[in-house]
């Protein structure tokens, strides 16, 4: 499996390179690049009112590029703004379940969004369990009852800083048969 990983919007270059190299870890013999591109934030998905930005419009913007990539079987953008779906205050990230788009947002992964000093390190182990969430929906995989699991729901930053940003047995015996099932399809 080979992941890209997309900007949309103005997005750190460390953080970026700190999702790249990580996501390679979690997810056994996949690439995963930092495509070129930065997607521009749809006008459409703003929502005046709250502040915040669509994150099921966003996603059918990573989905619609997605489908134009080759070489590339998911796409995960990343963006600085705060996101929400609606029925929900905020979401921290959103994906196709299965597809090959997802989206995460840093808004409320900083630290400094709680009034804490700013933490790289803090920050990039949220952003890593999120991205690996949401590339966990993209191959099929529904959240997860394990609090641990890096698939269980995040209600709450504390939900996401307790949860580690591996599967739980289960989960990633699910993880490992995907990407067998998919090395397969590639050889014949």
């Amino acid at each position: 499996m080979k992941i890209g990983i997309l900007r949309i919007g103005p997005v750190d270059h460390k953080v970026l390179e700190s999702l790249r190299e990580n996501i390679k870890t979690v997810f056994p013999r996949t690439g995963c690049d930092i495509l070129p591109d930065t997607l521009p934030l749809a006008r459409d998905a703003l929502n005046r009112q709250r502040g915040q930005y669509r994150s099921d419009i966003l996603l059918a913007t990573i989905s619609i590029y997605a489908g134009k990539m080759r070489g590339i079987d998911r796409v995960l953008g990343v963006t600085e703004v705060d996101i929400f779906v609606p029925g929900l205050n905020f979401v921290f990230g959103q994906a196709e379940c299965p597809g090959k788009a997802a989206v995460i947002s840093l808004y409320r992964l900083r630290p400094e969004f709680y009034g804490e000093t700013s933490d790289f390190k803090l920050l990039m182990d949220r952003c890593l369990k999120e991205a690996i969430h949401e590339l966990g929906h993209t191959i099929g995989l529904g959240h997860c009852n394990n609090p641990f699991c890096v698939m269980y729901f995040s209600n709450s930053i504390l939900d996401t800083d307790r949860k580690k940003s591996v599967f739980c047995d289960k989960c990633q015996l699910r993880v490992l048969n995907f990407l067998e099932a998919e090395i397969d399809n590639e050889q014949i």
